[in-house]
């Protein structure tokens, strides 16, 4: 029954090609069968728990964010138009995939493209570097970004951005520079995916 009222809802919203699959196990165990003619993964914040478990992420979510190779939206339960979308920018092996994924993409195509990096001081000579090259090939990728470096907590300046420019998408990548291990997602990236209204397109 939820394949079928997927595939109707899809169907009804101008999908012409939908295959649906009735898999038995875990979810998990299956995404690099899934992932491996698959170009985006579309994942909800939280499951059947949601109502109960509003400060957490879903079982499955994190651990499929490790172990996918394959970029992951994950949704917000109201849905709203995408016009404008954010680049958390860093300079990371994972910001070059997502600048390269939206250059490539048609989807992005006319929507207002802005890009933060956030820094402890506007004087940091490494995060103005690293936001005038993700500029630069957003504009060679047919963009007009708005450019922003900010100062302070990186969970809070992107939060306050996103809410200060009605941002309706957010990428962002699952590590920083500062990864320490391999097991876990940024601590950024997990605390804006806890608190963010809007969806987020998250690259490992």
């Amino acid at each position: 029954m939820i394949l079928q009222d997927a595939e109707a809802a899809l169907t009804h919203g101008g999908v012409t090609k939908v295959q649906v699959m009735h898999k038995t196990g875990f979810l998990l165990d299956f995404v690099p069968e899934l992932e491996s003619e698959a170009d985006l993964i579309i994942l909800g914040k939280r499951g059947e728990a949601a109502e109960f478990a509003s400060g957490h992420l879903g079982a499955n979510l994190e651990r499929i964010l490790r172990s996918s190779h394959k970029p992951c939206l994950v949704t917000s339960r109201q849905y709203q138009p995408i016009e404008k979308f954010l680049l958390a920018y860093d300079g990371s092996k994972s910001c070059e995939k997502m600048l390269q994924f939206l250059i490539n993409s048609p989807a992005f195509k006319g929507l207002e493209l802005h890009i933060v990096t956030v820094a402890k001081s506007a004087e940091d000579k490494t995060a103005n570097s690293q936001l005038e090259r993700g500029e630069q090939q957003a504009r060679i990728g047919g963009f007009e970004p708005v450019v922003s470096l900010m100062q302070g907590n990186p969970e809070t300046a992107i939060a306050q951005y996103v809410k200060d420019n009605n941002i309706n998408l957010l990428l962002m990548g699952a590590y920083g520079h500062r990864r320490i291990r391999h097991l876990v997602i940024g601590s950024t990236t997990a605390q804006i995916l806890r608190s963010s209204n809007i969806p987020v397109l998250v690259f490992r």
